[in-house]
């Protein structure tokens, strides 16, 4: 199944996601010259983005902006935007960014908004060098995203991947040293003469001395995962898709129904952690109590480009007597918010009353949790998530400059286990909300005619395997001229699995389309125990099928499932097809399958155990009811990922269903539904081999 080119609707903001619309069978298409000048100048102004450009083309544009109003959409925007950066309070070069910072984050929406007000590509590209060259790197490289990302101009452009933009939110310290050491003794290192010489070794935080550096509690067992460069990019493309900064009115967020995504992501990622949780032997996290000292420190050994390290929490951590009052603020807003749920309405300023007892206020209270701009009334319940990420990371959101956290960065925040334990927290208002809508009826479950015969599964099998990221960014570009013969590689042990695939057989009565979804969860001994593990179940697939009258037989591989996108292509390959295809060398399709905006394909079955570990399946066949295909509007599957058109997803059905409400268990199980058992075996010895 062919994937979208990464480059569809990116933001910057306070995960999934990570879906797509299977791409049915389009005809070949190629970039025409002037999308690959495009492509070109993406990956260029990209290049060491701590150094003034080296592209002579570009240099002519980096002293000023275009000023002339009539080249601008809403040029009254454009104007705040001229007037506030000429006072001279915008964050300087070199200096640490984080958009959980009030000025910072308003400095970021000025500068997005001057950007994509650009009304044509000229404008756009001379202000985009403009800002390469005099805004902080930081808060260019959030920017850039997201106006590539939400400029219909723009769509279907591939930006490299953020680890490779910006290895240092993702490779430890020992790493950066290690390639600046060998390129200051060896200056034939990076160029590809040198061949494995090109190759530094990436470990993670575990493989440090546990008694000396850290001391998680068990939590280093779990670094493999916790510090995948797939898993903390997928989390920093989804927080830019769907950003808290972004109106979902004007920039059709809405339409993919943003606020339920939202936290249903979020459970997405703490079911996948504890199952990772359970292949290590280890409890299922527990919600964030807000008690200090605070056991759960966290030293990430990652280090800012100038060599800050990122801010630390010791263990047994304690807030300043001045941060207890920030306590009392996300605590009344907490308490607020399950006063509204237990109302069961919420009034907003006009006097208009929001039935919270509805099964589509979901959304409504989606966006007031998040407190997104979709949110109404967000001085009323506050901005818990950064207030509470601000208060773990000792910081202000005033403050007039920060030393960021993990948790103040979305490209590391699933590194440190607080996180964890606080989105419980959060996820505890949610499914609070959830128990008041009414369980689903047999009706609502059933579908009438159609029975799951039964499922047969391949050997499950996981297994570590060696990944190469292009780390060059990290290295200053000696010439232009000679990027295509310099690259090098950090290579890191991450957890992939065997390709697999499974067989099911169902009976029908029914002819005609169907939706199959797939989840993965814990192995439990009594079935009224769903009630309780259902949580858990991390939904891995979803797909269109038809129906014949009699026995119908579906294959599935696991290649192809919904939810999840195979690993990216490395900067340095990229930058040469596009340059090949510039030059007119060779074509440079768009189907270039480089989609950032689904849950790493590897990653999709936990570790297990080497006897194999009990897991099971749950699958669920429903009717296809969507009539968004009918009604004649399609976005081309082939280079977007669809944010923002509303027809990412099969069905409105809720996300997570039908395990996203109280079950009622009288009627839950019905002939539509199968669970199969299944143990998950992790192999040690196994290896992918790589050639280079």
């Amino acid at each position: 199944m062919k994937l979208l080119i990464l480059a569809v609707a990116i933001s910057l903001a306070v995960l999934a996601s990570g879906s797509y619309v299977p791409s049915t069978k389009f005809e070949a298409k190629y970039a025409d010259k002037e999308f690959l000048f495009k492509q070109k100048f993406f990956f260029e102004v990209l290049r060491n983005i701590h150094l003034p450009l080296k592209y002579d083309e570009y240099i002519p544009y980096t002293k000023t902006w275009v000023s002339d109003e009539t080249k601008y959409n809403d040029f009254a925007q454009v104007a705040e935007f001229f007037d506030y950066y000429k006072t001279g309070a915008f964050l300087e070069k070199g200096e640490l960014f984080s958009i959980y910072n009030e000025q910072y984050l308003r400095q970021t929406y000025a500068v997005f908004t001057f950007l994509y007000n650009s009304a044509d590509w000229d404008t756009y590209y001379k202000n985009m060098i403009w800002a390469r060259d005099n805004i902080n790197e930081g808060m260019f490289i959030y920017v850039l995203h997201l106006t590539v990302m939400h400029r219909p101009d723009l769509q279907g452009i591939v930006l490299p991947a953020i680890y490779e933009i910006y290895p240092y939110y993702f490779f430890n310290t020992d790493v950066i040293r290690t390639i600046n050491y060998k390129k200051l003794y060896d200056p034939k290192f990076g160029f590809y003469g040198n061949g494995k010489y090109n190759i530094v070794y990436a470990n993670y935080t575990a493989t440090y001395p546990m008694d000396y550096y850290n001391n998680f509690y068990t939590e280093e067992y779990l670094n493999y995962y916790t510090e995948d460069i797939g898993l903390n990019a997928y989390y920093y493309y989804f927080m830019m898709d769907y950003s808290f900064l972004l109106g979902g009115d004007k920039f059709g967020l809405i339409k993919d129904r943003r606020g339920e995504l939202y936290w249903y992501m979020h459970q997405m990622l703490l079911a996948r952690y504890n199952l990772e949780r359970m292949s290590n032997y280890m409890g299922t996290v527990k919600p964030l109590v807000w008690r200090f000292p605070l056991k759960t420190g966290y030293f990430s050994l990652l280090s800012y480009w100038n060599g800050v390290p990122f801010k630390s929490r010791d263990y047994n951590y304690m807030i300043s007597d001045e941060s207890y009052f920030k306590l009392d603020w996300i605590n009344a807003w907490e308490a607020k918010i399950r006063k509204i749920i237990e109302d069961g309405f919420f009034v907003k300023e006009d006097g208009t009353r929001i039935n919270l007892r509805l099964p589509e206020s979901v959304e409504f209270f989606g966006n007031l949790l998040n407190s997104n701009v979709d949110s109404v009334d967000a001085n009323y319940v506050g901005y818990i998530e950064v207030f509470s990420r601000l208060l773990l990371s000792g910081n202000d959101f005033n403050a007039y400059k920060v030393w960021p956290s993990a948790l103040m960065q979305f490209e590391t925040s699933l590194r440190d286990p607080v996180f964890y334990q606080l989105y419980e927290r959060f996820m505890d208002l949610y499914y609070y909300f959830k128990r008041f809508l009414p369980s689903y009826t047999y009706e609502e479950l059933n579908f009438n005619g159609v029975v799951i015969k039964d499922v047969t599964f391949d050997k499950l099998m996981t297994y570590f395997d060696y990944f190469d990221s292009d780390v060059s960014n990290v290295l200053p570009m000696q010439s232009a001229d000679k990027y295509f013969d310099y690259a090098v590689f950090a290579r890191q042990r991450r957890l992939n699995h065997k390709p697999f695939s499974y067989t099911m057989n169902v009976m029908s009565d029914y002819t005609g389309k169907a939706i199959i979804r797939a989840f993965v969860g814990p192995k439990f001994d009594r079935f009224f125990d769903l009630q309780f593990y259902k949580k858990y179940f991390f939904e891995i697939d979803q797909y269109l099928v038809d129906f014949t009258a009699g026995k119908n037989t579906f294959v599935r591989n696991s290649r192809d499932f919904y939810w999840s996108v195979k690993d990216r292509t490395m900067y340095t390959d990229l930058y040469k097809k596009i340059m090949l295809g510039y030059n007119g060398q060779e074509k440079f399709a768009l189907d270039m399958s480089e989609a950032h905006c689904g849950f790493p394909d590897r990653l999709i079955l936990p570790k297990g155990w080497t006897s194999g570990m009990p897991m099971q399946f749950y699958f669920i066949i429903t009717p296809y009811t969507a009539k968004t295909y009918e009604q004649g509007y399609q976005y081309d599957k082939t280079f977007t990922c669809g944010v923002e058109s509303g027809m990412r997803f099969y069905d409105s059905l809720p996300f997570g269903y039908p395990f996203d409400r109280v079950i009622n268990f009288n009627y839950f199980y019905t002939k539509n539904m199968y669970f199969k058992d299944v143990f998950i075996f992790h192999n040690d010895e196994m290896k992918m081999n790589q050639t280079y």
